[in-house]
Protein backbone atom coordinates (compact mmCIF):
# COMPACT_ATOMS: atom_id res chain seq x y z
CA UNK A 1 0.00 0.00 0.00
CA UNK A 2 3.15 2.57 0.71
CA UNK A 3 4.47 1.74 -2.86
CA UNK A 4 0.79 2.45 -4.23
CA UNK A 5 0.56 5.38 -2.53
CA UNK A 6 3.73 6.77 -3.46
CA UNK A 7 3.60 6.16 -7.00
CA UNK A 8 -0.28 7.37 -7.29
CA UNK A 9 0.73 10.39 -5.52
CA UNK A 10 3.70 10.70 -7.87
CA UNK A 11 2.06 10.14 -11.48
CA UNK A 12 -0.65 12.64 -10.25
CA UNK A 13 1.91 15.15 -9.60
CA UNK A 14 2.77 14.75 -13.22
CA UNK A 15 0.09 14.89 -14.82
CA UNK A 16 -0.76 18.16 -12.97
CA UNK A 17 2.98 19.43 -13.60
CA UNK A 18 2.04 18.87 -17.06
CA UNK A 19 -0.95 20.60 -17.26
CA UNK A 20 0.97 23.80 -15.65
CA UNK A 21 3.44 23.61 -18.70
CA UNK A 22 5.98 22.63 -16.57
CA UNK A 23 7.06 19.81 -19.49
CA UNK A 24 10.80 20.22 -20.72
CA UNK A 25 11.43 24.10 -18.95
CA UNK A 26 14.61 24.71 -17.79
CA UNK A 27 14.19 27.09 -15.37
CA UNK A 28 11.40 26.98 -12.04
CA UNK A 29 11.41 28.92 -9.19
CA UNK A 30 9.18 26.83 -6.87
CA UNK A 31 7.33 28.60 -3.60
CA UNK A 32 4.91 26.56 -2.06
CA UNK A 33 2.54 25.80 1.12
CA UNK A 34 1.64 22.29 1.78
CA UNK A 35 -0.06 22.48 5.18
CA UNK A 36 -3.27 21.45 3.48
CA UNK A 37 -1.84 18.53 1.73
CA UNK A 38 -3.27 15.79 4.01
CA UNK A 39 -2.94 12.76 1.73
CA UNK A 40 -1.84 10.65 0.70
CA UNK A 41 -0.61 9.11 4.06
CA UNK A 42 3.03 9.60 3.86
CA UNK A 43 5.57 10.80 5.85
CA UNK A 44 6.65 14.18 5.68
CA UNK A 45 10.18 13.39 3.92
CA UNK A 46 8.91 10.84 1.66
CA UNK A 47 5.88 13.63 0.68
CA UNK A 48 9.00 16.28 -0.09
CA UNK A 49 11.07 13.46 -2.27
CA UNK A 50 8.30 13.05 -4.18
CA UNK A 51 7.29 16.31 -5.20
CA UNK A 52 10.61 16.98 -6.22
CA UNK A 53 11.33 13.94 -7.97
CA UNK A 54 8.08 14.69 -9.71
CA UNK A 55 8.96 18.44 -10.76
CA UNK A 56 12.54 17.29 -12.05
CA UNK A 57 10.96 14.16 -14.01
CA UNK A 58 8.56 16.28 -15.48
CA UNK A 59 11.71 19.27 -16.18
CA UNK A 60 13.83 16.74 -17.87
CA UNK A 61 17.44 16.78 -16.98
CA UNK A 62 18.82 20.00 -17.68
CA UNK A 63 16.84 22.00 -15.07
CA UNK A 64 17.48 24.08 -12.66
CA UNK A 65 15.13 24.86 -9.57
CA UNK A 66 15.31 27.90 -7.50
CA UNK A 67 12.89 28.58 -3.81
CA UNK A 68 13.19 31.24 -1.72
CA UNK A 69 15.32 30.52 1.66
CA UNK A 70 14.85 34.24 3.23
CA UNK A 71 15.47 34.84 6.46
CA UNK A 72 13.75 38.26 7.33
CA UNK A 73 13.86 37.37 11.07
CA UNK A 74 17.32 38.06 11.17
CA UNK A 75 16.68 41.75 10.44
CA UNK A 76 18.41 43.92 13.71
CA UNK A 77 19.43 41.24 15.15
CA UNK A 78 23.10 39.79 15.77
CA UNK A 79 22.63 36.76 15.22
CA UNK A 80 25.19 35.26 12.18
CA UNK A 81 23.81 34.19 8.92
CA UNK A 82 25.72 31.12 7.88
CA UNK A 83 25.45 30.60 3.94
CA UNK A 84 25.26 26.95 4.57
CA UNK A 85 23.47 26.11 7.85
CA UNK A 86 21.29 28.80 8.38
CA UNK A 87 17.55 27.84 7.84
CA UNK A 88 14.76 29.71 6.04
CA UNK A 89 12.20 31.46 8.01
CA UNK A 90 8.69 30.61 7.12
CA UNK A 91 9.30 29.36 3.75
CA UNK A 92 7.65 25.93 4.29
CA UNK A 93 9.18 22.16 4.08
CA UNK A 94 9.81 22.23 0.68
CA UNK A 95 11.91 25.18 0.48
CA UNK A 96 14.28 23.62 3.41
CA UNK A 97 14.44 20.42 1.73
CA UNK A 98 15.56 21.74 -1.79
CA UNK A 99 18.13 24.02 0.14
CA UNK A 100 19.42 21.24 1.73
CA UNK A 101 19.86 19.16 -1.47
CA UNK A 102 23.22 20.59 -2.27
CA UNK A 103 21.97 23.91 -3.57
CA UNK A 104 23.81 26.80 -4.24
CA UNK A 105 22.40 29.63 -1.69
CA UNK A 106 22.71 33.32 -2.79
CA UNK A 107 24.48 35.43 -0.09
CA UNK A 108 22.09 37.58 1.33
CA UNK A 109 21.34 37.57 5.07
CA UNK A 110 17.78 38.32 4.54
CA UNK A 111 16.49 37.81 1.21
CA UNK A 112 18.24 34.71 -0.21
CA UNK A 113 17.32 32.41 -3.28
CA UNK A 114 18.85 28.85 -3.36
CA UNK A 115 18.96 26.52 -6.18
CA UNK A 116 19.61 23.09 -7.60
CA UNK A 117 20.68 21.98 -10.75
CA UNK A 118 22.34 22.95 -13.89
CA UNK A 119 22.26 26.91 -13.70
CA UNK A 120 22.94 26.76 -9.50
CA UNK A 121 26.06 28.32 -9.94
CA UNK A 122 24.72 31.57 -11.06
CA UNK A 123 23.62 32.54 -7.68
CA UNK A 124 27.05 32.43 -6.34
CA UNK A 125 27.50 36.27 -7.77
CA UNK A 126 24.24 38.51 -7.18
CA UNK A 127 24.41 41.84 -6.00
CA UNK A 128 24.37 42.94 -2.54
CA UNK A 129 20.68 44.23 -2.69
CA UNK A 130 17.82 42.07 -1.62
CA UNK A 131 16.04 43.44 -5.18
CA UNK A 132 17.18 45.20 -8.34
CA UNK A 133 19.67 44.34 -11.05
CA UNK A 134 22.33 42.06 -10.17
CA UNK A 135 20.09 40.36 -7.85
CA UNK A 136 18.72 36.65 -8.20
CA UNK A 137 15.21 38.04 -9.76
CA UNK A 138 17.27 39.47 -12.46
CA UNK A 139 19.33 36.38 -12.67
CA UNK A 140 15.66 34.23 -12.91
CA UNK A 141 13.82 36.87 -15.34
CA UNK A 142 17.30 36.25 -17.51
CA UNK A 143 16.58 32.67 -17.51
CA UNK A 144 13.34 33.11 -18.72
CA UNK A 145 12.32 31.34 -15.42
CA UNK A 146 8.82 29.82 -14.48
CA UNK A 147 7.46 30.18 -11.37
CA UNK A 148 5.64 27.61 -9.47
CA UNK A 149 3.07 27.74 -6.83
CA UNK A 150 2.21 25.01 -4.58
CA UNK A 151 -0.75 25.31 -2.12
CA UNK A 152 -0.48 28.91 -2.47
CA UNK A 153 -2.19 31.25 -4.03
CA UNK A 154 0.41 33.51 -6.54
CA UNK A 155 -0.78 36.95 -4.53
CA UNK A 156 0.34 35.36 -1.45
CA UNK A 157 3.57 34.77 -2.41
CA UNK A 158 5.10 37.28 -5.06
CA UNK A 159 7.79 38.82 -3.80
CA UNK A 160 8.95 39.32 -7.89
CA UNK A 161 6.25 42.70 -7.02
CA UNK A 162 9.04 43.82 -4.35
CA UNK A 163 11.62 43.48 -7.30
CA UNK A 164 9.82 45.20 -9.74
CA UNK A 165 8.77 47.97 -7.00
CA UNK A 166 12.87 49.06 -6.69
CA UNK A 167 13.12 49.07 -10.49
CA UNK A 168 10.49 51.49 -10.98
CA UNK A 169 11.51 53.37 -7.72
CA UNK A 170 8.32 53.54 -6.49
CA UNK A 171 8.40 56.76 -3.71
CA UNK A 172 7.09 55.23 -0.97
CA UNK A 173 10.28 52.76 -0.12
CA UNK A 174 13.96 53.78 0.29
CA UNK A 175 16.98 51.41 -0.07
CA UNK A 176 18.28 50.56 3.21
CA UNK A 177 21.60 49.22 4.09
CA UNK A 178 22.43 47.04 6.88
CA UNK A 179 25.42 45.94 8.53
CA UNK A 180 25.18 42.17 9.00
CA UNK A 181 27.56 39.04 10.10
CA UNK A 182 27.76 36.41 7.55
CA UNK A 183 29.36 33.20 7.31
CA UNK A 184 30.79 32.00 3.95
CA UNK A 185 33.34 29.04 3.58
CA UNK A 186 34.18 29.17 7.58
CA UNK A 187 34.93 32.32 8.03
CA UNK A 188 32.75 35.62 9.58
CA UNK A 189 32.72 38.88 8.10
CA UNK A 190 30.47 41.72 8.84
CA UNK A 191 29.33 42.85 5.29
CA UNK A 192 26.85 45.78 3.89
CA UNK A 193 23.47 44.31 2.37
CA UNK A 194 20.76 46.52 0.50
CA UNK A 195 17.09 46.19 0.74
CA UNK A 196 13.73 48.42 -0.08
CA UNK A 197 11.77 48.94 2.87
CA UNK A 198 8.77 51.52 4.03
CA UNK A 199 9.60 54.59 5.28
CA UNK A 200 8.54 54.54 9.20
CA UNK A 201 7.64 58.22 9.60
CA UNK A 202 4.22 57.80 7.29
CA UNK A 203 1.24 55.49 7.71
CA UNK A 204 1.51 53.29 4.26
CA UNK A 205 -1.26 51.16 3.77
CA UNK A 206 -1.26 47.97 1.05
CA UNK A 207 -4.14 47.00 -0.98
CA UNK A 208 -6.69 44.69 1.04
CA UNK A 209 -6.69 42.33 -1.41
CA UNK A 210 -2.90 42.59 -1.56
CA UNK A 211 -1.76 41.35 -5.23
CA UNK A 212 -4.90 39.96 -6.44
CA UNK A 213 -5.34 42.75 -8.95
CA UNK A 214 -2.03 41.37 -10.80
CA UNK A 215 -3.15 37.96 -10.84
CA UNK A 216 -6.74 38.99 -12.18
CA UNK A 217 -5.48 40.95 -15.04
CA UNK A 218 -2.99 37.85 -16.12
CA UNK A 219 -5.66 35.65 -15.83
CA UNK A 220 -7.29 37.69 -18.21
CA UNK A 221 -4.88 37.46 -20.47
CA UNK A 222 -4.53 33.85 -20.13
CA UNK A 223 -0.85 34.01 -18.87
CA UNK A 224 -1.43 31.60 -15.68
CA UNK A 225 -2.42 28.05 -15.02
CA UNK A 226 -4.16 26.54 -12.90
CA UNK A 227 -5.06 23.08 -11.64
CA UNK A 228 -6.41 21.37 -8.41
CA UNK A 229 -6.09 17.22 -7.85
CA UNK A 230 -7.87 14.56 -5.91
CA UNK A 231 -5.53 15.10 -2.97
CA UNK A 232 -6.99 19.04 -2.99
CA UNK A 233 -3.47 20.12 -3.71
CA UNK A 234 -3.94 23.47 -5.94
CA UNK A 235 -1.28 24.61 -8.06
CA UNK A 236 -0.58 28.13 -10.33
CA UNK A 237 1.95 28.68 -12.71
CA UNK A 238 3.06 31.42 -14.99
CA UNK A 239 5.88 32.97 -16.69
CA UNK A 240 7.93 35.32 -14.27
CA UNK A 241 8.76 37.65 -17.44
CA UNK A 242 4.78 37.75 -18.25
CA UNK A 243 4.18 39.17 -14.81
CA UNK A 244 7.39 41.43 -14.98
CA UNK A 245 5.59 42.91 -18.26
CA UNK A 246 2.15 43.46 -16.63
CA UNK A 247 3.17 44.79 -13.47
CA UNK A 248 5.99 46.96 -14.79
CA UNK A 249 2.81 48.15 -17.34
CA UNK A 250 0.55 49.22 -14.13
CA UNK A 251 2.95 50.83 -12.03
CA UNK A 252 3.76 53.49 -15.51
CA UNK A 253 0.16 54.03 -15.47
CA UNK A 254 -0.41 53.97 -11.53
CA UNK A 255 2.96 54.29 -9.29
CA UNK A 256 1.01 53.34 -6.12
CA UNK A 257 -0.98 50.45 -7.92
CA UNK A 258 0.71 47.98 -4.74
CA UNK A 259 -0.66 50.64 -1.98
CA UNK A 260 -4.68 51.09 -1.32
CA UNK A 261 -4.16 54.67 -1.54
CA UNK A 262 -1.56 57.18 -2.31
CA UNK A 263 0.80 57.88 0.77
CA UNK A 264 1.25 61.25 2.22
CA UNK A 265 4.31 61.90 1.15
CA UNK A 266 5.15 65.67 2.81
CA UNK A 267 6.74 64.47 5.66
CA UNK A 268 9.43 62.51 3.82
CA UNK A 269 10.06 65.28 1.65
CA UNK A 270 10.58 67.63 4.05
CA UNK A 271 13.47 65.53 5.63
Amino acid sequence: MHIKNSLNFKNILKIDLKKLKIKNISNLFVTSNLSKLKYPQLKKDLKLKLILESIKETMGKNYTIFTPTSTLNLVNTNEIFDIKKTKSFKMGPLSEYIRNQNSVRSLHPYWSISAIGKNKNLLNNVSPHAYGHGSPWTIMLNEDSTQLNIGIHPSKAVTLIHHIETIAGVPYRFTREFKHKVKVKGIIKIKNFYMTVFYKSIPIKKKIKLNEHYFKELSKRKKINYTKNKFGLEMWSFKMKDFLELATEMFKKDIYCYLEKKPNLEKVHKN
